[in-house]
């Protein structure tokens, strides 16, 4: 199992994915793992609804995600959750 790096400068994204998809959707993104882990933990315990259609995420499986320097360059704290 790979261990998780908790000094990523770049933050942390918080992405999910639902039954039957392929790719992570990016939603929470943060500076630092203490509140990517609690976030997560959140997400996991209360569920939050969609952001698209707004149906509850009761079956979906979260990640945290450290962002890389080629996000951060396009802009990815430039842009919405």
């Amino acid at each position: 199992m790979k261990k998780k790096n908790k000094r990523n400068p770049f933050g942390y994204k918080i992405c999910y994915r639902e039954p039957g998809e392929i790719r992570y959707r990016r939603y929470f993104k943060t500076y630092t793992y203490r509140e990517a882990k609690r976030a997560y933990l959140s997400f996991k315990r209360f569920p939050p609804k969609s952001r698209e259609d707004g149906h509850l995420l009761s079956s979906a499986e979260w990640v945290i995600i450290p962002i890389k320097h080629s996000e951060v360059k396009d802009g990815i704290w430039l842009e919405d959750p």
